[in-house]
């Protein structure tokens, strides 16, 4: 049985309570809020019910134990493929080029097509996953079949079109020639990776396509890339890289294109010479064909122009330039020149004049245009 002094300590207790949930739920409207009495004062109010806008605060999450996840294993730190990624042995690598398009000479690119097979031993190992071409700016890769022979070895072969990176020199314009390079390099060090040509099964395709080009002189051989930098890691100094290079020459179909990008200037040069047959007293005819020899040249000038193979280094195409416009210039003055001289009334001196030029210049225009042709067409591959 309780004593009468705690009935007074438990009647403010409930009086307490009763008070907090009539304020929790809110007064009606109307109505005035009860004056506190003095046995409520002395009762500390208790904490707030949280609102439904407010959020109740949340634990932070226990830290993560990083040194409970287990360092990966590497022969090497930085420079050992994933374990059992690298294959066992040699991988065989051949390629046949059946394809080179679009050797555009403002972008510095060339467009080749390609076959490319790998046989290798080892289950982790995958070729085209790491498939990598050098300066190549853009690679899709076909797969068109993977299979395991019976001796346990893998083997798998795509199709590859690739656009890839070329300096093009292009100074024998139209003989010109070219040696593109297709150079497929392993992902991993040679200490765990080592290709081997197919010399047997590479090769170039007979009826290889490429229009306006002559592919010729097609090789392929392993070399070892060696990077002068050591990729941030001092372990990687001097590491190499087994590389396939695939080479093959370009050869432009010249003669064709000579006529169809140089008659213009031929046709200037002829009219120049046919010029200097016309009596020197007809100034009116020797005029006429210098008007035409001078359009001839001008508009082969504007197509020339418009080619990006004929830059500055083009010394065929520059050399032709140069020497139509002169003989055009010499035809002029030698005109000009002969037929004041028959107006003085020395004909003969005129015409003796205007032979020397006309045979002189025809002998100094077959010189040097023969030895540009000459250069032109001797020069090896760039």
């Amino acid at each position: 049985m309780r004593s009468p002094t705690a009935l007074p300590s438990v009647f403010l207790r409930a009086l307490t309570l009763a008070a907090a949930l009539v304020a929790a739920a809110g007064p009606p409207a109307f109505a005035q809020a009860p004056a506190a009495t003095p046995a409520q004062a002395s009762v500390p109010a208790p904490a707030a019910a949280p609102t439904p806008a407010s959020k109740p605060a949340t634990r932070p999450p226990p830290p993560i134990e990083h040194s409970a996840v287990s360092p990966p294993v590497t022969l090497d730190p930085g420079r050992a493929p994933s374990s059992g990624a690298a294959p066992v042995g040699p991988v065989r690598v051949g390629v046949y080029l059946y394809a080179v398009q679009e050797l555009d000479f403002a972008r510095y690119t060339f467009h080749p097509s390609f076959e490319v097979w790998f046989r290798w031993h080892g289950d982790a190992f995958d070729p085209l996953a790491n498939l990598h071409v050098v300066g190549a700016r853009t690679t899709l890769i076909t797969p068109e079949d993977r299979r395991r022979l019976p001796d346990g070895e893998n083997y798998v072969v795509a199709r590859v079109d690739a656009v890839i990176n070329e300096t093009f020199d292009t100074g024998a314009f139209p003989f010109d020639q070219h040696r593109l390079v297709i150079a497929i390099e392993s992902p991993f060090e040679d200490d765990y990776v080592v290709y081997e040509v197919d010399q047997k099964a590479s090769m170039l395709d007979p009826d290889a396509f490429s229009p306006g080009w002559r592919l010729v002189d097609f090789t392929v051989r392993e070399m070892r890339k060696q990077y002068p930098t050591s990729f941030g890691l001092t372990e990687r100094a001097g590491d190499r890289y087994s590389t396939v290079v695939a080479e093959v020459v370009a050869q432009r179909i010249g003669w064709r294109v000579a006529v169809d990008y140089f008659i213009g200037f031929i046709v200037c040069v002829l009219l120049c010479l046919l010029g200097y047959l016309i009596p020197v007293n007809l100034l009116a005819a020797r005029t006429t064909l210098l008007t035409a020899a001078t359009i001839a040249a001008v508009g082969n000038k504007y197509v020339i122009n418009s080619l990006t193979e004929t830059s500055v280094t083009a010394r065929l195409v520059n050399v032709s330039v140069i020497s139509a416009f002169a003989m055009v210039l010499t035809y002029m003055l030698t005109s000009v020149r002969a037929e004041r001289i028959a107006d003085a009334g020395d004909r003969p001196r005129a015409e003796r004049l205007n032979r020397n030029v006309g045979v002189g210049s025809a002998v100094v225009y077959v010189i040097v245009m023969s030895f540009v042709f000459w250069r032109a067409l001797t020069a090896a591959p760039t």
